[in-house]
């Protein structure tokens, strides 16, 4: 691992001083007239000037660079807020989702490890070819915990993260089923992830201990706010370099109304409300962390569905940011913030729109208005295996614990789309904008009536536009099945959340393109090229290199 230690939190206090510089000599002799312009600059009675200057461009620096950090900056504590980044005529914010990585797998052969390096080959080429990346979300199954051992399973975490930490790149993670073990902890997997400074990943919900952990949410920011956001100023404050330098040239004294022009600013609503709310939510399931059944010495089951507690966090969540941006909520009234969730396991929703029983629609998944791979079918959704009353065992196949959550993302406005992980063998997106089994509530993005003041009245936003509930594509080499390697790309347009409507294509490991379609009122409708089904395995030339 080629690491610098101050990209971990917990190795801060490891030497980091580079090596002095020894063939003193040859410096001696060097010509003044030959010295960089920064010798130059800082020699005689000038260099009081040049330390003026230079501290004065520190705190006109910018505090971030959309999205990626310096993974060397240790006096960081977070990561800075997101905001969308200035390319060209737009601003975008482009979201990496790798899933179903399964590290860990057989650590004893030879093909365990070989699995783990040929993912992280996919993760670099994926990225590699997607440089616009702002965020990479780690969308479950990070390890497949059933095959670690208590010691070092959360250790697999330090290979999973190294291409975004070489990048400079944040991540967020949501756990999977297979991230609970009775070797691994979904608490001490959060616990080795935040150590971590480009961790973005977070726990929101701790009012109840059944409520799994990777439940939270992350604003973005409109691009012009990198260096307006009161986070931002507030978190550039809290630096010691920034207060040296505040004191030392008294920088007020170039901006006398900073501050004022500061709580103008916070006050008109401006960058202090976020463009867009990034969700994220903890299916759980899996196995409990070292627990047995007291008399059978079986592995006890971890409930996997989103918690009503989570369900509940998330209403009384999203009506409070409604109000703060001045309105909003499940009315559909006022301003609605746009938003995309993040969950391992999908929901029953998913498997209804798979085999046609939305409402009067017929015939499932479309090659061509849904493209994707469709080889799970029946795919796995939440409550999988589980009796109405709570018990897991044979004889029960759904016991609908995901309705309450359903329910919660077909009325909360604003949500675009709902992304998932867990069946390897899906990469589609299909539209969900009327009733399914189970679900009375139709699945709306802002009132039905659309009579709201918000950004996107009028534009197709509203009635008919519904939530689409996507798949992305299995990035890793350890888990089932041999479809080609890839990753989904999620690509939001400010501007085009007017229409709420988003971008999305997923990036194969080969480095072309497929099943690149937009998520807009008419998705469903439109016709699109179909995704090839390829196939890649370990024994592929092009991975001979691992060997």
């Amino acid at each position: 691992m080629a690491f610098h230690p101050k990209d971990r939190k917990d190795l801060h206090h490891i030497p980091t001083e580079l090596p002095r510089h020894t063939n003193h000599h040859s410096a001696i002799k060097r010509n003044r007239r030959h010295s960089p312009f920064w010798q130059k600059l800082f020699a005689g009675s000038s260099s009081v000037a040049a330390v003026t200057l230079l501290l004065l461009l520190l705190l006109l620096l910018p505090d971030q660079t959309h999205g990626r950090q310096t993974p060397t900056h240790s006096s960081l504590s977070e990561p800075p807020p997101l905001t969308f980044s200035p390319r060209g005529l737009t601003n975008t914010f482009q979201i990496s989702i790798f899933e179903d990585l399964h590290f860990g797998e057989n650590a004893w052969e030879k093909w365990g490890p070989l699995q783990d390096a040929s993912s992280i080959r996919v993760m670099n080429s994926v990225l590699d070819s997607e440089p616009s990346t702002n965020l990479v979300v780690l969308n479950g199954d990070l390890i497949t915990g059933e095959n670690t051992f208590k010691e070092n399973s959360t250790a697999y975490i330090d290979q999973i993260v190294e291409p975004m930490v070489r990048r400079g790149l944040t991540w967020a993670s949501t756990y999977g089923n297979h991230d609970s073990a009775f070797n691994l902890s979904r608490e001490a997997l959060f616990e080795e992830e935040k150590k971590w400074l480009s961790s973005r990943t977070a726990r929101m919900v701790t009012t109840d201990e059944e409520a799994g952990v990777t439940n939270y949410y992350l604003p973005v920011y409109p691009a012009h706010c990198e260096n307006n956001n009161p986070k931002v100023v507030q978190r550039r404050a809290r630096q010691p370099w920034y207060r040296w330098a505040l004191n030392l040239v008294n920088i007020n004294n170039f901006y006398p109304n900073q501050n004022q022009n500061q709580n103008q600013q916070t006050a008109s609503g401006g960058c202090d409300t976020p463009a867009l709310i990034l969700w994220f939510f903890d299916s759980r399931g899996g196995n409990k962390y070292q627990q047995r059944h007291p008399k059978t010495g079986q592995l006890l089951s971890e409930p996997n569905w989103v918690h009503q507690s989570v369900v509940d966090w998330f209403k009384s969540t999203s009506a409070s940011i409604a109000a703060k941006a001045g309105g909003g909520g499940a009315d559909g009234k006022g301003r609605i913030i746009p938003s995309i969730g993040f969950v391992h396991i999908p929901t029953n929703a998913s498997l209804a729109l798979q085999q046609g029983q939305q409402g009067q629609q017929q015939g499932g998944v479309d090659a061509h208005r849904q493209p994707g791979i469709n080889d799970d079918q029946p795919l796995s959704q939440q409550g999988q295996g589980w009796c109405a009353n709570g018990e897991s065992g044979e004889g029960c196949d759904y016991g609908e614990q995901d309705v309450p959550f359903m329910e919660a993302i077909a009325s909360i406005p604003g949500m675009m789309a709902l992304f998932s992980g867990h069946d390897h063998g899906n990469t589609w997106c299909y539209k969900w904008d009327g009733k399914v089994p189970g679900v009375q509530q139709k699945a709306i993005v802002a009132g039905e009536d659309d009579e709201g003041e918000g950004e996107g009245n009028g534009h197709g936003y509203g009635r008919g536009r519904g939530i689409d509930l996507c798949f992305g594509q299995h990035t890793g080499y350890g888990g089932y099945g041999s479809w080609i390697r890839g990753s989904r790309q999620i690509v939001v347009d400010q501007e085009g959340l007017k229409e709420f409507a988003i971008r999305t294509h997923i990036r194969l490991e080969n480095g072309e393109i497929v099943g690149a379609v937009t998520l807009n009122a008419t998705y469903g409708q439109d016709r699109y090229p179909a995704t090839p089904n390829d196939k890649t395995h370990l024994a592929d030339p092009a991975l001979q290199q691992f060997r």
